[in-house]
């Protein structure tokens, strides 16, 4: 069975517990290669079950008569509720997904230079090693520091409109 005439039984109505489960099962290898960008963020269970919400999502609100394959159209779906579910959910304090990718990019050329050269890069080295501005490397570093020490990031601080902390460092 393909996936189309799969997500027409479903919307049919016909055991859609059972086809659900043969769709996510026979695509499960698909929907990880989705997801696999948020695996910094987030465990893969938790990924592997918004990506489902994702893919119901999707046989909802495919349309067989664009000619788009199924699975092409359900990728923007999976995508879209795996984003959304770490941008809501994905640590205690909220930051626009740009800005966690930002964070991600500074924290694993601060390791990757700590481990080749034994000591603390300095803001000019992973502004070459990640392409960010230094404006923002030095941002990024204070915000890094407060999440290695436990500290809130942004608790009674006020934050501009890409979610950094106004205070000039």
């Amino acid at each position: 069975m393909t996936n189309e005439q799969i997500v027409s039984e479903i919307r049919n109505g016909y055991s859609v517990t059972e086809y659900m489960q043969l769709l996510y099962e026979s695509n499960l290898l698909l929907i990880k290669k989705f997801i696999k960008p948020f695996a910094a963020y987030e465990p893969m269970e938790n990924l592997l079950q918004e990506a489902y919400f994702g893919l119901w999502e999707a046989v909802q609100r495919y349309e067989s008569s664009k000619q788009v394959r199924f699975m092409t159209y359900a990728h923007f779906w999976i995508y879209t509720t795996v984003r959304n579910y770490i941008v809501k959910c994905g640590s205690t304090v909220r930051l626009l997904f740009n800005i966690r990718e930002k964070l991600t990019n500074y924290s694993r050329a601060a390791d990757k230079i700590r481990r080749e050269q034994g000591r603390e890069p300095s803001i000019a080295e992973i502004v070459a090693f990640t392409g960010i501005p230094d404006t923002e490397v030095r941002k990024l570093k204070t915000y890094a520091q407060g999440e290695q020490s436990g500290h809130s990031i942004g608790r009674g601080r006020k934050l501009d409109a890409f979610g950094y902390d106004t205070r000039r460092f």
